[in-house]
């Protein structure tokens, strides 16, 4: 019996656990509300607050030693100066191998001949003796050349319905 009364005690206790949540429920989720409304700001605030409050810090601790401000600038110039020697090392490799590629272009020979000359050899591959020279296309003005696709097809344009059910325009 002493287990019963446990479990009624215990049941008791959630119930005026959630009447105290329910009470002021809507008063949590109005905070909440606000709060995600306003995180925003309060992040920004915050963000300008640390990095004030660090700015004052690096002030004061290099106040107070100049030396080792003096070797943080210097190994900061170092350490630029040895990417700067990177940088230099590889553009100067890039413009070894572009040289090469050019001289590469140069030495091959051209194997391929004007139309011109084709002709004049009469060695066209894919030509017949008894095919004409070909003509000179004329830009033609295609519906494809205007397709835009923002625009959509203009074949697939609307059209309005008949207004009329009849082909001559009167019923009955």
């Amino acid at each position: 019996m002493d287990y019963f009364v446990g479990r009624e005690f215990g049941v008791n206790n959630l119930r005026i656990i959630w009447n105290a949540i329910a009470s002021v429920g809507w008063y949590i989720i109005a905070v909440v509300i606000s709060l995600w409304l306003a995180s925003p700001y309060i992040r920004e605030k915050y963000t300008s607050w640390k990095l004030k409050k660090d700015e004052q810090e690096y002030a004061a601790k290099y106040h107070k030693n100049p030396d080792l401000l003096q070797k943080r600038l210097s190994g900061l110039e170092a350490s630029r100066q040895k990417m700067q020697e990177e940088y230099y090392q590889k553009s100067i490799l890039a413009q070894q191998e572009e040289t090469e590629q050019k001289e590469k272009a140069k030495q091959t020979p051209k194997l391929t001949l004007d139309d011109n000359q084709l002709l004049a050899t009469g060695n066209r591959s894919g030509k017949k003796d008894n095919d004409l020279p070909p003509f000179t296309e004329k830009k033609h003005k295609s519906i494809r050349e205007e397709y835009n696709p923002l625009m959509g097809h203009s074949s697939r344009g609307y059209r309005p319905p008949k207004r009329t059910c009849c082909g001559k325009g009167g019923c009955g």
